[in-house]
């Protein structure tokens, strides 16, 4: 029983430490050449005329007119069994990830999509600079994946 509880109390202090943090944002993968998964930067909304993604050395330009679609969603950090899950719902709220999928062409006319992982407050500042600036609105999925109640 002991066991149980030290390890319940390291996954409730292990689960924060997954999530991006701060203004950083990460590129969570995509077919976007020369940057890797998992780089983490800082995401420029201030221009008018395409979305930057900055990490050290690496800048990745999306125009807006070349945005196709995007799509923001909300996925849960981790999938834990149910037990667990009852456990740690009972004592703290489940942490969850966001992400913003975008679909573009890049200069040369070829389909890219890029997926980024964004802290929590993001989600409503992006997705209105996306609305305001590309072609197509953002599409939203519902928030945790049982039903469209339009939630944050």
């Amino acid at each position: 029983m002991k066991r149980f509880i030290a390890f319940g109390l390291f996954l409730l202090v292990s689960l924060p430490m997954a999530a991006v943090e701060g203004g950083k944002v990460k590129y969570a993968g995509g077919t976007v050449p020369g940057i890797d998964s998992g780089a983490t930067g800082e995401l420029n909304t201030t221009s008018n005329t395409a979305l930057i993604f900055q990490n050290s050395g690496t800048k990745l330009e999306i125009p807006y007119a070349a945005i196709q679609s995007s799509q923001y969603s909300r996925e849960l950090a981790r999938h834990l069994g149910f037990l667990p899950a009852i456990a740690v719902g009972l004592l703290r709220a489940r942490q969850r990830r966001h992400f913003f999928h975008i679909s573009y062409r890049d200069p040369n006319n070829v389909p890219q999509v890029a997926v980024f992982e964004v802290p929590k407050q993001m989600p409503r500042t992006l997705q209105a600079v996306l609305d305001a600036r590309a072609r197509q609105p953002v599409k939203s999925s519902p928030p945790c994946g049982c039903g469209d109640s339009g939630e944050w």
